[in-house]
């Protein structure tokens, strides 16, 4: 099996979205790449921008085809673009940060291969 093919085998892909929660019982719904996630924050594709250093809560849905993860994180609205809005986290519980840890090595590995 070439260096390519190992490569193609070992992706495991999710499709995710996340909810976003702001102001007075706001939200909105936005797709997300799980390879806009970090530790430290995430990329939300969306139309809507909320305000820069709008706090916020993002419940984050991330289903694979043979499993699920759901993880909650709070965060700060901090740069616009022409594809979305970037938060940085603020808050993660326990096992949240497992869940995107887990996430980054799973892409750092992909890339190293």
């Amino acid at each position: 099996m070439g260096g390519s093919e190992r490569r193609r085998s070992q992706r495991i892909l999710f499709t995710s979205k996340a909810q976003l929660r702001y102001g007075d019982e706001l939200s909105l719904e936005a797709k997300v790449d799980t390879r806009n996630i970090s530790l430290h924050g995430m990329f939300l594709e969306t139309d809507i921008r909320i305000p820069l250093d709008t706090a916020c809560i993002i419940e984050i849905q991330l289903s694979g085809a043979t499993s699920k993860m759901n993880f909650r994180a709070q965060g700060i609205v901090q740069r616009h673009d022409l594809n979305g809005m970037a938060v940085v986290f603020t808050l993660l519980d326990p096992d949240s940060y497992l869940h995107i840890l887990n996430l980054v090595k799973l892409h750092a590995a992909e890339k190293g291969h």
